[in-house]
């Protein structure tokens, strides 16, 4: 991709060519003005389809799929749920596995209740959820994280509406940033509790999550969190406001040959294991290293070259 960066319009999206059909495939089912905005939010979620891969780094560290964080940002009404319709198509077989999960938990609750107190309780059982509902807390958090680290090391994946959601999955906003943090570079951020009633484990977070905010909510969300290395950790795909438009965009019909298709695009994600060395992917983040470190010389910007550390992993 070839821009100026002396000119005030963005550069354009690069042409999807060989090796994105998958994306391509999805694109077809988004309005096409919600193209742009919604190729960055896709890679979190296919993302968590791969798992017990890694990939080098050119600084020779291996790095998983997990810890891709995107959020969506655009203005109220402008066609932020097409992104959860695609969420939901690919996450079809997550939907499947989990209901079974599901089941066994609320057995096990029915369980725990039809008994006196005075009388043994059955164990909690071993239950992983790939797909998390948006509502979930920072305990049933660490327990989910636990159960996918014993069960095989599978990522769960996390599409939050509401940006400020991210509240009550983390223990509260200052818990946020630190939270996102270790997602990101996939370290163990469990809890030590002194009771049995509470959760105690300590398991590697392999997460990833998307977004979805207003400008001004992503503004007051993230407005603490600039220099703290929060930024650089997470993809912002910015819809800008477009022209008043009495023309309602048309999404695609879902229909049986898509779902077909996107099927196969699954699979192979999910049967990719192992180490693999991808030299020009490695190539291009050196290339996007050497930009940005003369793009902060040129605007003489510490707080760029910060953020673009991280920024080109996510790249």
């Amino acid at each position: 991709m070839i821009y100026d960066i002396s000119k005030s319009t963005a550069p354009k999206m690069p042409e999807l060519k060989n090796g994105t059909e998958c994306i391509k495939l999805l694109l077809t089912q988004a309005s096409k003005d919600m193209h742009e905005p919604i190729v960055p939010m896709l890679f979190p979620v296919l993302g968590a389809h791969i798992c017990n891969s890694e990939f080098m780094y050119p600084d020779n560290s291996w790095k998983e799929m997990c810890g891709e964080m995107a959020n969506l940002v655009a203005d109220s009404g402008c066609n932020k749920g097409q992104f959860g319709n695609l969420v939901e198509a690919i996450n079809r077989n997550f939907r499947k596995h989990d209901d079974e999960e599901m089941k066994k938990l609320v057995e096990w609750s029915r369980q725990v209740k039809s008994k006196s107190s005075n009388k043994d309780k059955p164990d909690h059982p071993d239950v992983a959820i790939w797909f998390p509902p948006a509502d979930t807390t920072r305990p049933a958090f660490i327990q989910n994280a636990m159960a996918c680290e014993a069960l095989g090391g599978h990522t769960q994946y996390l599409n939050l509406p509401e940006v400020e959601m991210a509240d009550d999955m983390c223990g509260g906003h200052k818990k946020v940033s630190q939270i996102m943090r270790n997602i990101f570079d996939r370290t163990r951020s469990g809890a030590l509790r002194a009771t049995a009633d509470g959760i105690t484990g300590n398991p590697i977070l392999r997460v990833n999550i998307t977004f979805s905010s207003t400008p001004y909510s992503a503004r007051s969300f993230f407005k603490r969190d600039l220099k703290n290395g929060t930024f650089g950790r997470i993809v912002f795909s910015y819809k800008a406001r477009t022209v008043r438009d009495g023309r309602i965009p048309r999404q695609g019909k879902y229909m049986d040959e898509f779902y077909e298709k996107l099927d196969e695009y699954i699979t192979r994600l999910e049967t990719c294991k192992g180490r693999f060395v991808i030299k020009p992917l490695n190539k291009l983040a050196d290339k996007l290293a050497m930009d940005m470190a003369k793009l902060g010389d040129l605007t003489d910007d510490d707080d760029l070259w910060d953020v673009s550390k991280r920024a080109i992993i996510n790249a």
